[in-house]
């Protein structure tokens, strides 16, 4: 799939592959992939860099540990268990987690949020129990995506029931709504090898019934998607049907403005209800700034929303602090 997927991106329209920025980041997956295969991809080397965000500042078990003696010496109230989970992201997990409940309007969108947690297929670095429910865990990407989607219930006049992302990574976002919603629809559009690792994921966790991969559909032609998918974004312009809400998360930042206009023109075509945007508000660094990977020109979300707003929707509302903490911001707009 890999191999094909990567002849695909060599032969497309060149909007359609990496930039400046993602450039190194295909080798480095790939290489990743090739050495640690595919059933442990969420622990990559580089995967925290380029699709696995984490919490914390890098301390493993081991040092925090080390610390706990000297830490107790300064404050003898100080436990194990609390160094650990402050050092390791868990305060930043649960802060997260709660303020994903806080702000989901459960009377636009019923969703259960305590009841489902992300799988341990892939074998991620981090899980957290915030949940009250037990043996449910969440890492980092499904909590972002929760926040996103805490957003959107803000503003959703029903239910929500089929999703089009592009650059979805492993499909988190498909994970949170095909668990909870059988009958929800997600597809996801992605460069190789991030297109395989996302139909892997989604595939161990639904089955072939529920998704299609890249070799389960022609190389041309009108592309009907009737169930959810990981498919080349090469063939954004062949896609048909309709779809509630269109998902971009962090990846329209890491393209050059050319690009993203491209891609913003085609989404518009297809005419999604809602958009949801999570983005930087400053856009990623520039390559010429002394950055080893960086962009050419920044895309900020500010610049994201502008474009959307050209060809037709609406902005209902932009969300940083205190619903997300970072500098991203979601952005939900409406088709006119």
């Amino acid at each position: 799939m890999t191999a094909r997927s990567l002849e695909g991106l060599a032969d497309c329209d060149p909007r359609y592959r990496p930039t400046n920025f993602w450039g190194p980041g295909l080798e480095q997956l790939l290489a990743d992939m090739r050495g640690h295969g595919l059933s442990r991809f969420k622990s990559w080397p580089t995967a925290g860099f380029w699709f696995y965000p984490v919490y914390g500042n890098g301390f493993s078990y081991a040092r925090i540990d080390a610390l706990l003696p000297r830490a107790q010496e300064i404050n003898p109230r100080v436990t194990a268990q609390w160094l650990r989970k402050s050092l390791t992201g868990g305060v930043e997990a649960g802060r997260d987690f709660d303020a994903a409940r806080l702000g989901w309007d459960q009377n636009r969108w019923p969703f259960d949020l305590e009841g489902f947690g992300e799988s341990t297929v892939g074998e991620p670095p981090q899980r957290y129990s915030v949940s009250p429910a037990p043996d449910v865990r969440h890492g980092r990407p499904y909590l972002n995506y929760l926040l996103c989607l805490a957003a959107l219930s803000r503003h959703v006049t029903e239910p929500p029931r089929s999703f089009l992302e592009l650059g979805g990574g492993y499909g988190v976002l498909g994970e949170i709504v095909m668990s909870r919603d059988p009958e929800a629809r997600y597809v996801n559009l992605d460069i190789p090898p991030l297109l395989t690792v996302g139909t892997y994921y989604l595939t161990e966790l639904f089955g072939r019934d529920r998704v299609l991969g890249p070799d389960d559909v022609a190389e041309t032609g009108e592309l009907h998607v009737p169930k959810s998918g990981c498919l080349p974004n090469w063939r954004l312009p062949d896609l048909t049907g309709r779809y509630d809400v269109f998902v971009n998360s962090y990846s329209f930042q890491e393209m050059e403005p050319d690009v993203v206009e491209h891609y913003v023109d085609r989404i518009c075509e297809i005419g999604p209800g809602y958009v949801v945007s999570l983005n930087s508000t400053k856009g990623k660094p520039k390559k010429s700034d002394g950055h080893e990977i960086g962009v050419v020109e920044p895309v900020t979300s500010a610049r994201i929303i502008t474009m959307f707003e050209a060809r037709g929707y609406v902005l209902l509302s932009t969300y940083q602090r205190p619903l997300i903490i970072s500098a991203g911001e979601i952005a939900v707009l409406r088709r006119k």
